[in-house]
């Protein structure tokens, strides 16, 4: 090799180190190289590294709030006092619910495996608080959930917007996070909170509906063909001889068609007011029916100290649309056939 050909052979190596070197810095500044920081802390159990690149305290305080929004927003059948006497319980709930998910976290990163409920009793808001924190890990799906990929940075003034996608096993569906984070002094990132959480738990709230709609379909017509509803009325009718309380009485014109006799059965009453408001009155009746046709009553107790509850107390039924549906039945030799409340049921 000559001379200047070697010259140029070494002048290339340079441009490809120094474009390595360059490349790499880069990537340091990366979100992406941050991900992979905190797998491998997650890998090697350093709490420390994983804490410095996750804000866990303001993280959960974020997620929890806007999975209480969503969860009221999503809730659209539920009265809105009730909405709100919750919405304040699970507000008075928050620190504990902050505390525990947290302690929970740093028990998982350092250890591998997720905190044990303590055998003691502990006190009522603490258990509260532990069953909060549970429903709430359970309902964001990020336990079914793996990461693929991020989708798009953007710039916010002193934060970047960073989306990532990730693939609900269960669902088979694809989400996308967008996760707030601010950039540390050494180049690195730090995750703040999950800037639209609240969307993609309503996007995810609407899956589950859809799916568990698909897998209820075949068991509602099944209990459907084996106790029909012909007709329904509704009305009030006083609760106590006094008057101070009223309670709404549902006239069922039913078909039973089933070889064994039902011990008992349960559902909901949907009441749609004629400006579109939708009530919704769980119930269970425990008379036993055995097949042919038949008129059943059922009475249900109304709170007057809940407003839309307080309300049909005063209306006039008969312009509302009423929708019965019956969701389980229980048979006399101890049997039921029920639809499907998660996509985790057997």
């Amino acid at each position: 090799m000559s001379k200047k050909t070697g010259i140029i052979a070494a002048i290339v190596a340079i441009v490809l180190l120094l474009g390595g070197i360059a490349g790499y810095m880069y990537y340091k500044r990366t979100p992406t190289y941050t991900f992979n920081l905190i797998k491998t802390s997650v890998e090697k159990h350093d709490w420390d590294t994983f804490s410095k690149h996750v804000d866990t305290k303001n993280v959960i305080s974020t997620s929890y709030d806007a999975f209480l929004e969503s969860a009221m927003e999503s809730e659209d059948d539920v009265d809105e006092d009730m909405k709100g006497m919750v919405s304040g319980f699970a507000k008075l709930l928050k620190p504990g619910i902050v505390e525990a998910l947290n302690d929970e976290v740093e028990q998982w990163v350092k250890t591998g495996e997720k905190k044990e409920p303590e055998k003691k009793a502990g006190s009522k808001d603490e258990q509260n608080a532990q069953k909060s924190a549970e429903n709430m890990t359970k309902e964001t799906g990020f336990d079914t959930s793996s990461f693929k990929g991020v989708t798009y940075t953007k710039d916010d003034g002193d934060f970047s917007l960073v989306g990532i996608t990730i693939e609900d096993s269960q669902l088979k569906k694809d989400f996308t996070l967008e996760l707030k984070m601010r950039q540390l002094d050494d180049g690195t990132w730090q995750i703040l909170e999950i800037s639209n959480l609240k969307e993609y738990l309503l996007e995810l709230d609407k899956a589950r509906k859809e799916k568990l709609s698909e897998v209820n379909k075949p068991i509602q017509a099944e209990i459907d063909q084996r106790l029909s509803i012909k007709n329904a009325k509704a009305g009030i009718v006083q609760a106590d001889p006094f008057g101070f309380s009223q309670k709404l009485r549902v006239n069922l014109s039913i078909s039973v068609n089933s070889d064994k006799a039902i011990a008992s059965f349960s559902g909901n009453i949907f009441l749609k007011s004629p400006d579109g408001k939708q009530t919704k009155i769980p119930f269970e009746s425990k008379r036993s029916l055995k097949s042919g046709d038949q008129s059943i009553s059922i009475d249900k107790d109304l709170n007057p100290f809940i407003g839309g509850e307080a309300k049909l107390a005063k209306a006039n039924l008969s312009q509302y649309s009423i929708t019965p549906q019956i969701t389980k039945l229980a048979y006399a030799d101890g049997t039921t056939l029920e639809l499907k409340t998660t996509l985790d049921e057997k």
